[in-house]
């Protein structure tokens, strides 16, 4: 058994999980937990305080799963330890919550794992996958597991919601403004047009049960649904027109995505267009399944 722990800027991941004899997955947990450990990192390039102390108590939590399962520990951290200078306090720390150590790994292994994840359980074939964090935004083209282009996107749902809205529900230049953030970064991965964009994390599973309406989250009915673009592009619209206390009174958007999901959703559909795509695949996976 194996737990891998996925630090990320908004949120940290927890999968405990198996390969059994036929290469298939039994999955025992896959766990998450709003932390925001970037709070405020993209402005100040430092980790704040409060939010290294919630981080470091919901690795203790998962440190007591993993043993209890009796499963090895791999941690990863991404984009919101890269981008701070007192990464090293928090590694340190986080050591001493796990007993082993936490790999920071690059935007490109980062949007490698989190193809790979995708790749192995899809048919030989192209394939475009996109990964929204709270801090970079992964989008990776290849054929079967061969990757032909990735890079790591110095946007995500964080990121945008610090820099661009100031106002609750934001305003309407406040979206021109992520808009053009997300464009100008996509613009530096060309890209020939596909029609499918297959998308993961966070933003896009919690946009596509908001889509089917659950009451609770359900990861049979939200992983492998499909979705035409416009289908996001209302969904964004919509969202920005409410506060954010009026978005928590949805179900399967609590208060720890509630705040950032409109830059999320708009990063979504700004990739959408940029690919060319005509539908998105929504997948529940990530960098911690390829990692098991």
């Amino acid at each position: 058994m194996k737990g891998v722990i996925d630090i990320g800027t908004n949120s940290v991941l927890l999968l405990l999980a198996e390969r059994r004899p036929d290469g298939s997955l039994r999955v025992l947990r896959d766990e998450s937990r709003v932390t925001r450990l970037g709070q405020g990192a993209a402005a100040s390039g430092e980790l704040h305080p409060d939010a290294i102390e919630r981080t470091l108590a919901v690795l203790a939590e998962y440190r007591q799963l993993a043993e209890a399962a009796g499963a090895t520990l791999e941690p990863v951290a991404t984009e919101g330890l890269r981008m701070a200078s007192n990464r090293d306090a928090f590694l340190e720390g986080a050591r001493d919550v796990l007993g082993v150590d936490v790999q920071l790994i690059s935007g490109d292994r980062e949007a490698e794992l989190s193809y790979l994840s995708v790749a192995r359980e899809e048919e030989p074939g192209p394939l475009r996958v996109l990964d929204i964090g709270g801090g970079s935004t992964e989008l990776v083209v290849g054929d079967g597991e061969t990757i032909v282009s990735r890079c790591s996107h110095r946007i995500g749902s964080v990121r945008l919601t610090e820099r661009w809205i100031d106002a609750d529900p934001p305003t309407p230049g406040a979206l021109r403004a992520m808009e053009d953030a997300a464009l100008e970064a996509f613009a530096k991965q060309p890209l020939e047009p596909a029609p499918v964009l297959h998308g993961l994390a966070g933003t896009v599973t919690t946009a596509a049960a908001l889509m089917l309406g659950l009451t609770s989250y359900a990861r049979d009915r939200v992983d492998g649904t499909r979705w035409a673009t416009d289908d996001v592009r209302h969904l964004r619209d919509m969202l920005a027109r409410e506060t954010v206390a009026e978005r928590m009174k949805r179900p399967c958007l609590p208060a720890g995505r509630a705040d950032v999901i409109v830059a999320g959703a708009t990063i979504l559909w700004v990739a959408l267009r940029h690919c060319g795509a005509t539908t998105l695949v929504v997948r529940d996976r990530g960098l911690r399944y390829a990692l098991v």
